[in-house]
């Protein structure tokens, strides 16, 4: 397991503590956009304009060319997958302190598409600040992988930096769960054979429906991507009525009628 991530690089007293707030309304980002649809692909003419246009994190944070230091990263299980890098200015409480948007998880890749088409260095992400509960500002440095492609870096990087949060601020995890409209369920009963199962591959399915309804507004609601464990418990719910060729009505909409 890693090492206990949550003290902080930096930590600056309070003059005055705040008074505290409750967790009820803050939560860690859920991204509207699918994981997918999120990774940049490098190898493509479009997306390498893109990153030539985008905003690259400065040396405020870490000089990307620099050597690394001497010595693995400490605080960390497996210390060859990350740099041991010098952090700059950025990581520090002085003037002009701001706090960090609440994490959204990293995707493989140095660059992450955004939902209005433009691209995020994730670079930004490793750098994590915000005053805790107690009032006090906390800064993180969390390191940078030494291959942005490694899914075992990033994961680890976000479990990381999502217990930082979560033990230091009333943020938390609380994934945003669309309901399934009778428009995305009439798609599905026209896509399912007699037997109540896809006609093509599940995971044709997932992508076909997907390309259908994700960024779309449907029944007054943007649409993110279903994955394919959501639309299989969706199918495992409403098996009778997929199976005898009806659209699902949830109990609670049937009661109005």
């Amino acid at each position: 397991d890693e090492a206990d991530f949550t003290d902080s690089d930096i930590e600056v007293l309070p003059t005055k503590k705040p008074k505290s707030t409750s967790t009820k309304d803050l939560s860690l980002i859920t991204p509207a956009m699918g994981r997918r649809s999120r990774i940049v692909n490098t190898s493509k003419p479009e997306d390498a304009a893109l990153i030539q246009q985008s905003t690259k994190a400065g040396p405020e944070y870490y000089d990307s060319d620099a050597e690394d230091l001497p010595g693995p990263v400490k605080g960390v299980s497996k210390p060859e997958l990350y740099r041991n890098v010098q952090w700059g200015s950025a990581a520090t409480c002085d003037q002009g302190y701001e706090d960090s948007v609440p994490h959204s998880q990293l995707v493989p890749g140095r660059w992450e598409r955004q939902p209005d088409g433009t691209l995020l260095d994730q670079k930004f992400k490793l750098l994590v600040k915000f005053v805790d509960t107690d009032g006090h500002k906390k800064v993180y440095t969390n390191p940078p992988p030494k291959d942005w492609n490694d899914q075992a870096a990033i994961s680890a990087l976000n479990k990381r930096i999502a217990q930082q949060w979560r033990r230091g601020s009333n943020f938390r995890f609380r994934p945003v769960v669309t309901t399934y409209s009778q428009t995305e369920r009439a798609w599905i009963l026209e896509n399912l054979g007699d037997d109540g199962r896809p006609k093509q591959s599940q995971s044709q399915f997932v992508e076909d429906f997907n390309e259908r309804f994700m960024g779309k507004v449907v029944a007054g609601e943007l649409r993110g991507y279903r994955t394919c464990s959501s639309l299989t418990k969706e199918l495992e719910r409403f098996k009778p009525q997929y199976k005898a060729g009806v659209v699902p009505v949830p109990a609670a909409r049937r009661a109005k009628k």
